[in-house]
């Protein structure tokens, strides 16, 4: 009997009907996952919000001081209200923030950075597309 040293044996694991549907369960609740973000910053935020909402605590735009810049729709709930807001540039830390519930970041980064993994980092076109629909 001759024994070829040369042959590979491959083990390929073998995935049952079970682990395939859970894949498929997943990927599909995390779509629905994503796709509910976007809806829901639509619904409590929706294009009129500001309007039948106006801001009850306006500033003045002389009342922000250097490095800070005055952005109209920047505070409070849904972004309605003017704010003083410093910008960071790319590899500063930075924290994620939403717009729905009235956090008002005091420093965000500039664009077109993103705050990924709290830090502000470049994003390619297609991924700051997708962050900036679910992060506005």
């Amino acid at each position: 009997m001759l024994l070829n040293l040369n042959t590979q044996v491959s083990y390929r694991p073998h995935r049952t009907n079970s682990s395939k549907l859970k894949m498929k369960v997943t990927l599909i609740f995390l779509v629905f996952a994503c796709a509910m973000t976007v809806v829901y910053g639509d619904l409590v935020c929706g294009s009129n919000y500001c309007k039948q909402n106006p801001c009850t605590s306006p500033i003045a735009k002389s009342s922000c001081r250097v490095p800070s810049t005055y952005r109209a729709n920047h505070a409070g709930k849904c972004a309605c209200c003017p704010a003083c807001v410093t910008f960071l540039n790319e590899g500063a830390a930075c924290k994620t923030y939403s717009k729905e519930l009235g956090e008002t970041p005091s420093a965000i980064c500039q664009e077109p950075l993103r705050c990924l993994r709290g830090v502000c980092t470049k994003a390619s076109p297609r991924l700051a597309a997708v962050l900036c629909s679910l992060f506005p």
